[in-house]
């Protein structure tokens, strides 16, 4: 009702005029998840092993799985992030673990998607079961997790920022569900 002018709408009534009548509209809510495609091991099930073995080494497929880590850095912390990455990246990707590959870190110069972050560091994965580990790894004492507590570090921490996750699998792989 705050579009009405209350002045108006008393001498509406005054002068015996009819109102609109108030109507109510149900709400079709819309609830989007993603899981339509659960994990699959691609050297597993996959028919053409020396196909798949050489789209992973030649880079045509980044990975038998792929995460993306979306997020912000403060504004006032972008160039000392930039120049870690500039010292720390060939370390990064040097003490991963064998078969996790880091992919790079980018910073988004055009997006869709709402709130997921102006920044991305994209791993990938040879086996599912590497991807299990990958969070072991990160925990462990070694050079590989103390260089992603360094780049986690200068995650925007506040709260209400942007951030997000995907993981993606190849389509030869993918049994879509629902």
């Amino acid at each position: 009702m705050s579009n009405v002018d209350p002045t108006r709408l008393v001498a509406d009534l005054i002068a015996g005029e009819r109102l609109t009548t108030p109507t109510v509209k149900p709400i079709e809510p819309e609830v989007r998840s993603g899981g339509y495609f659960p994990f699959c091991d691609l050297l597993k099930h996959d028919a053409n092993q020396s196909e798949i073995t050489q789209f992973l080494a030649d880079s045509t497929l980044l990975g038998a799985l792929v995460i993306e880590w979306g997020y912000d850095v403060p504004f006032d912390k972008h160039d000392e992030f930039k120049n870690w990455l500039i010292t720390n990246e060939a370390k990064l990707a040097a003490s991963a673990p064998e078969y996790v590959r880091y992919r790079g870190t980018y910073a988004v110069s055009a997006t869709s998607e709402k709130h997921s972050g102006l920044y991305r560091t994209i791993w990938s994965f040879k086996t599912l079961h590497d991807l299990e580990t990958f969070s072991d790894a990160m925990h462990a004492k070694s050079t590989f997790a103390d260089l992603v507590d360094e780049l986690c570090a200068f995650r925007d921490r506040d709260r209400g920022a942007d951030n997000s996750q995907q993981i993606y699998q190849p389509v030869r792989c993918a049994h879509r569900f629902g």
